[in-house]
């Protein structure tokens, strides 16, 4: 580690980006009326209908085929009987997510292409989760959404850190991950939970976040944990090649006991389902 990347903590990082980016009022309200259990739907449509951009959103979703209603959904109250009330809360704190950490200046990332890839991560979490039955799918979307988060926080008007990683990457032939620790002495995956853990997120949310490299890692339940490891693989576009060429997909696939006909069957329709929602989360 050099000078500068000494002095730097995953616990400064964080500290600095909280005085830039807080989770948005509208979440924290939302969060709110949903945790009270006389709460009517009326009452999380009131929440919605605050923010016109997020109304007009969520009747989009719930219009499009990714629900596949029979009829068209007019009223936001009613979209929240079609999404979920857990589902739309999820939705919200992706895309308020999404807004406000996009507005950060991160060098060396290609923003679009991080958001891609995170959308892909978190409907693979939810597909494979789906298929193996018995998991909660949208801890893992969710997840998947935000798991990276810590990269944009490393590399927050950076440009030097940014530089001696991408040399590390380059001259190394390591993974970004591996050459994170060495650089810094810690990686995005625990720069990224402690940012969840601030805004005050669940501690299973937190802990995906920072095994999502290294799932052997995991306390709460490694299980999930994997699924999520595996999810992050498969929406590299690298992982276009025979699974079996990958260690690193094939153990995680044997030891989670999926078949390759169901990775291929998610892969298929995670590319379908971002296609169909990528507008309504990315913006």
């Amino acid at each position: 580690m050099d000078n500068g990347a000494r002095m730097t903590t995953p616990q400064s990082l964080v500290e600095n980006v909280l005085q830039l980016i807080s989770l948005p009022e509208i979440y924290l309200r939302l969060q709110q009326v949903i945790d009270d259990p006389t709460h009517t739907r009326d009452q999380v449509a009131e929440v919605v209908a605050y923010d016109s951009s997020l109304s007009a959103r969520v009747l989009r979703i719930a219009n499009s085929s990714y629900y596949s209603f029979p009829r068209e959904i007019e009223t936001v109250a009613s979209a929240v009987g079609i999404i979920g009330e857990l589902d739309l809360r999820n939705l919200v704190l992706a895309t308020s997510v999404v807004g406000s950490m996009s507005a950060l200046d991160c060098k060396g990332v290609n923003i679009d292409e991080f958001w891609l890839h995170s959308l892909r991560c978190g409907i693979n979490a939810r597909l494979i989760a789906r298929s193996l039955g018995g998991f909660n799918p949208e801890i893992l979307f969710l997840a998947g959404i935000l798991h990276d988060l810590g990269i944009l926080v490393i590399y927050q008007n950076d440009t030097a850190l940014a530089d001696a990683i991408s040399r590390q990457i380059d001259e190394n032939h390591q993974l970004r991950d591996q050459a994170e620790r060495e650089v810094l002495g810690f990686d995005h995956a625990e720069v990224g939970a402690l940012l969840i853990e601030a805004w005050g997120l669940s501690q299973e949310l937190s802990e995906l976040t920072r095994c999502h490299h290294q799932y052997q890692l995991a306390q709460i339940n490694k299980q999930t944990a994997m699924m999520l490891a595996l999810a992050n693989l498969l929406a590299n576009p690298k992982t276009d090649r025979d699974i079996e060429s990958d260690p690193r997909l094939s153990a995680i696939i044997e030891q989670l006991g999926i078949s390759q006909a169901s990775i291929a069957k998610i892969m298929e329709n995670g590319e379908q389902q971002c296609s169909e929602v990528r507008n309504f989360i990315l913006g």
